[in-house]
Parts: C-alpha cells; structure tokens; sequence
C-alpha cells in the first residue's frame, strides 16, 4: 500500500518535503494553520546544491523565470568601501558544482514549488489546519489537527480531527508544536541581532547603487548583504547590527527604523550609506526582524525519533 507522510507547515521547508515525498511515490497530507499560502520576508541565495534539487523536480524553467544568477560575489568593507574578497559565480559556478548559483524572493521561490504541487496527484493542501498533538506506535503516527477559521472552535472539540500516517514532518518554524512535543518546552532565544530588511526596485535606485552581483559588507558589530531578485528587476538589501529588540513589536512603528539603521551606520563608507538612505525612496522602506534562535540541536537525536522528523527552523533556527 502506499505510504502517506505528514507534514506540519506550509512554508519553503513544508512545500519542498511535501514535493519530494510525493515524486518518491508516497501520500502527502500537509496542514497549514494560516488561511492562505504565503511566504513572509524578502530575498534568499540558493546555491547548486539547492538549484540541482530544484532541477531534479523539474523546475528549471520556473526557477530561470524569477530568480537572478549573480556573475560575482564580493566582501567589502563596511568602514572603507574596499574589496576584500571576490568570488566568481555564474559559469564558474556551474562548471564546479554542476549548477547554478541563484538569488530569489522567497515568494517567487515558495510559489513555484506550490504550483508544482498543485499539479500533482496525492498531494492534500489543508488549509486553515494545524497540528495539535501527535502520538507515535509501532511505526505509525496518529494526529490530532485542529481546524481554525470562521465556525471552528481554536479550543478543539467537533472540528478536530485524527489522522493516521506512516512518518510526520514537522516544518512549523521556530516555535514548532512539533518540536515541543519531540523535545520539551525549550525556550527561543534573543541573539542580540536586528534585521533590517528591504526590496526595491532597482530602477528607482541611483544608477551607481544598481547592482547585479552578491555583496556583502562587513563592519564592527554590522554587516550588509545586497544582491538582485526577479531576473535583477529588484534589489534586496539585509542589515545587521547588534542590539536589542523593542519590547513591543507589535505595536513598533517600522518606518521610524530608518533612523536608528542610519545612525547605526555614521561611521561606515559614503557608497554604504548612500545605497541605505535611497531604500525608503526607493521602496516600501525598512522592515524590522528581532533575530531569534535556539541552543544547537545536540545530536541526531534531537532531528528524528521514530518515524517522527524536525526540518528548518524547527530543527535548527539560524
């Protein structure tokens, strides 16, 4: 009979195991809480050995159609401007790894795995749907899914449901049920580090901010990554710098962070700091991300018991 595998969160991670369990032959049930698929945040690199497995499934074609593959890498210094190394991508790259190094907004790259999915038979997309508990036997896995939405009731009860399978994938981010189940309550971390993230159109830009290569700035206690998205049509800019989150994110404003980033950046080089006050001019302005993490996994252990497996930030939050 055919295996049917399990899979909490409809994120990148979520999506990508529930396409490779289905084109190595199995079931697929995934259950996402949020009413509708979406991917929150801006650009990631992939490199070959991503771009090879993408292949592999098929999605050359979309992944050429919106991602950007960068010529070059280069490390400057965030104080003087200076290159202080450079890496070759492009060819280079696809000639020593066998593919290609590519840079994509995590919606173009979320929605083109979701396409292939819809396109496959025994895939189930349960929208609205979260995993609340789960009990392993004998080789079998038994859920409890909650439905949430108009008319279900959050606490349980008639709307809950019990499913069995042969393995769970728990893809459902830093503060994973599933992870809390497999491991016990373990508190997430503040690591003293803020993001500041953007995209913006490149066309917007001063013609000498336009870039179409990798950078990354590094500084005291900062660094900067920029690097192109959606063929080069956008420019995604990441900034980095030591501190502590506000003690009320929800209630933040976003926009007053342009403020803190620049004074952050006084003391680092004109081109840097040119290329970070065009980004509210540019855009939609500065989003910002308290980064938050766990203690490492300590062994395989903490990854996978039984038929049971923690993926991505479940298993080991950057």
């Amino acid at each position: 009979m055919q295996k049917q595998v399990l899979i909490a969160g409809g994120g990148i991670g979520g999506l990508a195991a529930a396409l490779g369990s289905s084109r190595a032959g199995w079931e697929v049930r995934l259950f996402e809480r949020a009413a509708e698929f979406t991917e929150v945040g801006a650009g990631v690199q992939i490199g070959p050995n991503v771009v090879r497995r993408l292949q592999a499934w098929g999605l050359q074609g979309a992944l050429q159609a919106v991602a950007a593959f960068p010529e070059r890498l280069q490390v400057r210094s965030a104080l003087t401007g200076a290159e202080l190394a450079a890496l070759r991508l492009g060819n280079t790259a696809i000639e020593r790894y066998g593919a290609a190094y590519a840079t994509i907004h995590r919606a173009d790259l979320h929605g083109l795995l979701l396409d292939a999915l819809r396109e496959r038979t025994g895939v189930h997309l349960n929208l609205g749907h979260s995993i609340v508990h789960h009990a392993q036997d004998g080789g079998v896995v038994t859920v409890r899914v909650a439905r949430h939405g108009p008319g279900s009731d959050s606490e349980g009860g008639a709307q809950d449901l019990l499913i069995e399978g042969d393995a769970l994938i728990g893809a459902d981010g830093l503060r994973s049920g599933t992870r809390m189940r497999l491991l016990g309550e373990t508190p997430t971390r503040v690591s003293g580090h803020l993001a500041y993230r953007a995209v913006v159109r490149q066309d917007a830009l001063p013609q000498a901010l336009r870039s179409q290569q990798v950078t990354a700035w590094l500084g005291p206690r900062l660094h900067v990554v920029q690097y192109p998205l959606r063929r080069g049509e956008l420019l995604n800019v990441v900034a980095i710098r030591h501190g502590q989150p506000p003690a009320d994110l929800d209630s933040w404003d976003h926009g007053a962070n342009a403020a803190d980033l620049e004074a952050a950046l006084a003391r680092t080089c004109t081109p840097l700091q040119d290329l970070i006050r065009a980004v509210p001019q540019a855009g939609s302005g500065w989003r910002l991300w308290p980064l938050l993490d766990r203690p490492p996994v300590a062994g395989p252990q903490e990854m996978a018991q039984g038929v049971v497996a923690l993926l991505g930030d479940a298993a080991h939050p950057m």
